[in-house]
């Protein structure tokens, strides 16, 4: 069970990385590489926002 579940993790990790990929050369047709960085920061902050609170309780 244990190494069925770190093989799931392992495939949505790959997939969310190969779809990362094609947003990423999607998006760059729209917006400068400095707007984009800065968004996908953004997002990423904004992502683990909640965790940072709920870890400091």
């Amino acid at each position: 069970m244990r190494t069925l579940k770190s093989d799931f993790i392992l495939l949505f990790v790959a997939t969310i990385w190969g779809l990362a990929f094609v947003a990423q050369r999607m998006g760059m047709d729209h917006v400068g590489p400095y707007t984009f960085n800065g968004i996908r920061f953004a997002l990423g902050a904004f992502s683990l926002l909640p965790l940072i609170i709920i870890n400091k309780k």
